[in-house]
């Protein structure tokens, strides 16, 4: 058997990367601006600026690290080099992150489409929100294909209208209210309360890790690529927050303020600009691509979701379970847990300012994690200046974090509940491999179990606003990490699998017949017999489906742990023995099946390539699309392709 890499494709180019990047990073304005507003009222402006000051220095941190982690620069690759304790903890505040993005996204969706009321006692809303999880679960199970396209149109469609606005506001800026933050200047009060605001507004912030993760699907260069696809993305974001900042600061109290001085345009500020600068008509085409942006960004969120899990799982950090795959390469587990925690918040939570109280601790601490590991890393050679900026930006974006874990109650509250809740998994995981004695193995489990529920109970029966909850859950999580190097150090040794070699013979082949196929089938004992008239070998070729983005080096796929590529090579071996035929296994992992036919037909210097159609229902045809003409129209003419029923 040849087990042909498991190499990812890098097929990502710099527009699709920009408009994925976009899909995170450029839709956290679409409810930033009126929680700004929300916050800081008039002083919102200064905020803005502010924090988009702070979006540049942490768009050019991640340059660096997009140049110096190629096959992927997200925390838990990059954190992973220097201790697997913090890749993980970096990976679990990043599902935090991604949890509360879906969360938020999702309603404030609904609420741009102007969905409200209820329905027998239920919102409307709800009842959407479930239909829009149901359907992006629906999709998500046939793989994520095609989804970055989409993205892009999506994306360009929200920046032309964006523009629109910003452009049509533009002569009316001079009006725009702008309050002083900070009335007394040696005030440490008026500096205290300013501090906490910005703070309240580096949500903004929320999406920069996703470009990182994307290195590894990057075309080459990745320097180039990355630099591309992040510095427009940046300009767009900075230069129309700024704008738009100032536009809604322009509008009228009116526009602003219902009749009982409350504020409006909390979870919908981007229509209301719409609707005053341009116009009725244009509001309720821009309510509609703004909320699909905002769907857009739930799947993202959906997926990035799925792929930390599946990494962690395939790392053995948290049980096995979460890594296994339906027939599209999806992780089934990993797609329930992706959905289901989302859908609890919204249960909980109904109102925007509830969720974004949740937000920005899982965020800020995977960046922290990310810009210190690369800054101190010893692994590769940083100029001064970069490592200046690295260390020096990680610092600040530390004591953003200090002050959101003392100010921001609930959003404390569930990152470590969530962090809890993983790495009692992982102590599990670990203990479940370890080689220790059988009493303390089960201990561990034990107790780890325990642990796992006490935390999930603990936000249900306790006072966010308690302090003493904080030293409590902080402490518990250190207990598990103390407990999971105990259990590390005494992993049980990995069996390496030997490798099955090609049968090989006096045969003496004249041409090579590569057979694609992803089941066992007849079809194979007859290529083979058909090789044997015809004085050829046969190459099998096996593609396991993996539909997540994975950062960072790939994880091992060995062919032995995949029983349905077994199943085929043990049919090949029993003809190719009898004919004395030379069969070789060919197994890739992930990818575009129609570049990887290609791509070995090419490496193998195959005179004739077998394809099977493919028994498929009616939806599996649209969302995964076709094989075999693409294949025709890209195979070179000097090889023949045969298609079998």
């Amino acid at each position: 058997m040849s087990e042909v890499g498991a190499n990812r494709p890098r097929v990502l180019n710099w527009y699709l990367a920009g408009s994925m990047l976009f899909g995170d990073l450029g839709t956290s304005r679409l409810y930033v601006l009126g929680l700004a507003f929300y916050f800081s009222r008039h002083g919102s402006f200064l905020h803005i600026i502010l924090v988009n000051a702070l979006l540049l220095l942490v768009g050019g941190c991640y340059l660096i690290i997009c140049r110096k982690y190629p096959d992927g620069g997200g925390v838990y690759s990059s954190a992973r080099n220097t201790s697997r304790t913090l890749a993980v903890i970096g990976g679990l505040m990043l599902c935090a992150d991604y949890t509360v993005t879906a969360s938020m996204s999702c309603l404030d969706a609904f609420r741009y489409f102007g969905v409200s009321g209820t329905f027998w006692g239920i919102r409307v809303e709800l009842i959407c929100i479930f239909a829009a999880f149901g359907l992006i679960g629906g999709i998500n199970w046939f793989g994520p294909k095609g989804m970055g396209r989409v993205a892009l149109v999506v994306a360009l469609g929200s920046v032309l209208l964006t523009l629109v606005i910003g452009i049509f506001a533009l002569p009316y800026l001079n009006q725009m209210k702008l309050d002083v933050v900070i009335t007394h200047r040696y005030s440490p009060t008026d500096w205290g309360n300013a501090w906490v605001t910005f703070t309240e507004v580096v949500l903004a912030l929320s999406g920069i890790e996703a470009i990182a993760n994307m290195t590894g699907l990057m075309v080459p260069t990745v320097r180039e690529t990355s630099r591309k696809a992040i510095l427009p993305v940046l300009v767009e974001v900075v230069v129309l927050n700024i704008v738009l900042t100032a536009a809604m600061n322009a509008l009228p109290d009116s526009k602003l303020f219902d009749t009982e001085g409350k504020f409006v345009g909390t979870d919908d500020m981007m229509n209301i600009l719409a609707v005053h600068y341009v116009g009725a008509t244009f509001g309720l085409i821009g309510s509609f691509v703004f909320g699909s942006l905002l769907l857009s960004a739930v799947n993202t969120a959906i997926t990035d979701l799925m792929a930390i899990q599946y990494m962690m799982g395939r790392d053995g950090e948290i049980p096995g379970f979460f890594c296994r795959l339906n027939s599209h390469g999806v992780p089934i587990y990993g797609l329930g847990v992706a959905l289901l925690f989302p859908l609890i918040l919204l249960l909980i939570f109904s109102d925007l300012t509830q969720l974004a109280g949740l937000y920005s601790v899982g965020v800020v601490s995977a960046i922290t994690i990310n810009l210190f590991c690369t800054g101190f890393t010893r692994q590769f050679q940083l100029q001064r200046w970069e490592s200046t900026l690295l260390r020096g930006v990680g610092i600040f974006m530390a004591f953003i974090l200090v002050t959101l874990l003392w100010n921001k109650p609930n959003a404390r509250v569930f990152s470590m509940t969530l962090l809890n809740l993983g790495l009692s998994a992982r102590l599990f995981t670990l203990s479940m491999r370890s080689a220790l004695p059988f009493t303390p193995k089960i201990a561990m489990q034990v107790l780890s179990g325990l642990i796992f529920l006490a935390v999930s109970l603990l936000p249900f029966f306790t006072n966010p606003e308690n302090g003493y909850l904080f030293f409590v859950t902080a402490g518990c999580a250190a207990f598990l990490v103390f407990l999971s190097h105990f259990a590390a150090a005494n992993l049980a040794a990995t069996i390496v699998p030997i490798p099955m070699v090609d049968l090989e013979g006096d045969y003496d082949p004249k041409s090579n017949y590569l057979l694609c196929v992803s089941k066992s089938s007849p079809l194979i004992h007859s290529v083979i017999e058909e090789a044997l008239s015809r004085n050829a070998e046969v190459t099998i070729l096996y593609v396991k489906e993996v539909s997540v983005s994975r950062s960072g080096p790939l994880a091992g796929h060995h062919p032995e742990e995949d029983p349905v590529a077994m199943e085929i090579f043990n049919l090949a071996m029993v003809p190719a023995h009898r004919l004395g035929v030379p069969v070789k296994f060919v197994y890739l992992v992930g990818g575009s099946i129609v570049d990887l036919i290609l791509k070995t037909a090419k490496n193998t210097s195959a005179n004739r390539i077998y394809l099977q159609v493919p028994q498929r229902s009616a939806i599996v045809k649209f969302m995964k699309g076709d094989v075999i003409g693409p294949v025709a129209e890209q195979m070179p003419q000097d090889i023949e392709l045969i298609i079998c029923a």
